[in-house]
């Protein structure tokens, strides 16, 4: 989720109430693995998401798998709001990441960047 979650941050998550809504950050369990991503729609009862800097959505999840969402962040002793952690995927971050895929497929690596 870089640039909003940065190394190092704690974030605070709180148990949903509704169905999240486009744009927030939720903890959503995959397969093998527990993920903080931004939603890019949902429908009720199956969202997607993708990370602000991945290259394509998240395979469509079920709304049980949708944990809760990100409300508060701890970055370096300091308890920030939403407004102060949550800036979404920026010109930078959009750059870096296109150059991780272009990188990564260059060096004949297939996955996620």
């Amino acid at each position: 989720m870089w640039p909003s979650l940065r190394a190092g941050d704690v974030a605070e998550v709180e148990p949903l109430a509704e169905a999240p809504r486009p744009g927030e950050v939720v903890l959503a369990r995959f397969e093998s693995s527990l993920v903080l991503h931004r939603v890019r729609w949902c429908d009720g009862s199956v969202c997607a998401l993708r990370g602000d800097n991945g290259g394509v959505e998240d395979p469509p999840l079920p709304l049980f798998r949708i944990l809760g969402r990100a409300r508060r962040v701890r970055r370096g002793g300091a308890l920030l709001e939403m407004e102060r952690w949550d800036v979404g995927p920026r010109l930078v971050g959009r750059w870096r990441a296109t150059l991780k895929r272009q990188v990564a497929a260059w060096l004949g690596r297939t996955g996620r960047a």
